[in-house]
């Protein structure tokens, strides 16, 4: 099938530019002696799910036992969670996903680590435990080393957990890599105190889970990092754009969209909205837009309702027409790909592949 044969609108990846950032971010890892876990929430597929495994990475990471659950039903068997599991149904789901899974489980709290514990024990299986600490987020995470050790001590003496290390993101680093790399000493610095207070209490650490997909490329220069777990890499968005992290020409995932209107002086209406691409806001310079218009920078994407995309090009020299279609690189990739069931891979204008998002909607 050729691509102009695909309804729109349509989410589509070029395979080429995908494999290459693959294989790229493979290859730093295994120069750098540093473990690969990608973070699947990006694109809730099996099928590129193992693609990564296929070139290097160790095991995946999931945001949600849902997750967890489609790929392990595809035949993957070592699954971070990232997320602090509390909820009695999701800890014995979790339970369940450990007979014949190694599962670690990041949080931050000792209620958390009793409510995996008494699933775990109920159902006479193990479960991996990384601690997290805020290194500059302020998201999840304890506080200082002190907190990491004392909360490590307690799962330790939970019944079928295995306190394995420690788990941080550096999510305040989506920055040009100078100034990432002005952001990095604290967090080493921090991540030092951490490991000198386990190492006087005698405590092991043998996995440090970190990194992102912005801060990939700088994964060896963090202290005593293990594994990382970016996510957006094999694809990339407008926001890695903004944030100087990549180039448009490494944008592998773009919405293929038809151009319904152009009544409106001014105006070009697209036939994808709000149910179409990603809300979240552009992170960068001026703040606005949607998403980048490939054919045209200069269009502006300004606005959405639910099934309409407005497209301000008073500053574009471009003309549009009526049924032309479009490629919009989102602002962000994966809340994009979680409102779609399925993907199209792409090959010198071919589709050469589709895949259904079976992480669709999966949010528990």
């Amino acid at each position: 099938m050729h691509i102009d044969e695909l309804d729109t609108p349509a989410v589509i990846v070029d395979l080429d530019i995908m494999e290459r950032n693959m294989q790229r971010l493979a290859g730093y890892c295994r120069d750098h002696s540093v473990a690969l876990r990608p973070h699947t929430k990006t694109h809730k597929i099996p099928e590129l799910a193992k693609l990564q495994i296929q070139y290097g990475a160790r095991g995946i990471t999931v945001a949600k036992v849902s997750e967890a659950r489609v790929m392990r039903n595809a035949g993957i068997d070592d699954i971070l969670i990232a997320y602090p599991i509390v909820a009695e149904a999701k800890a014995r789901e979790l339970a369940l996903l450990a007979r014949d899974t190694t599962v670690t489980v990041s949080l931050d709290s000792l209620e958390a680590a009793q409510s995996i514990s008494l699933a775990a024990a109920e159902r006479a299986v193990r479960v991996g435990i990384l601690v997290e600490v805020d290194v500059g987020l302020h998201r999840c995470g304890v506080a200082s080393p002190e907190d990491a050790l004392t909360l490590a001590r307690k799962v330790l003496v939970q019944p079928n957990l295995d306190f394995r290390g420690i788990m941080f993101y550096p999510g305040h680093m989506m920055a040009p890599l100078a100034r990432q790399r002005e952001l990095l000493g604290p967090v080493n610095q921090f991540m030092d105190e951490v490991y000198d207070v386990f190492a006087r209490a005698s405590i092991p650490i043998q996995v440090v889970s970190g990194g992102s997909t912005p801060t990939a490329f700088l994964s060896a220069e963090f202290h005593g990092l293990t594994e990382i777990r970016p996510g957006m890499y094999p694809f990339y968005d407008r926001n890695m754009i903004g944030a100087e992290v990549v180039a448009v020409e490494s944008c592998a995932l773009s919405v293929l969209v038809t151009v319904v209107s152009t009544t409106v002086n001014g105006r070009v209406i697209l036939d994808g909205g709000s149910k179409t691409f990603s809300s979240d806001r552009f992170l960068a310079g001026h703040g606005r837009g949607f998403g980048l218009v490939v054919q045209d920078p200069a269009a502006e994407f300004e606005a959405m309702s639910e099934e309409h995309g407005h497209l301000s090009v008073a500053a574009s020299q471009r003309a549009y027409r009526v049924g032309e279609r479009l490629r919009v690189i989102p602002n962000h990739v994966c809340t994009t790909i979680n409102m779609h069931e399925r993907i199209h891979g792409v090959r010198s204008g071919q589709v050469e592949t589709s895949w259904a998002v079976a992480g669709h909607g999966k949010l528990q």
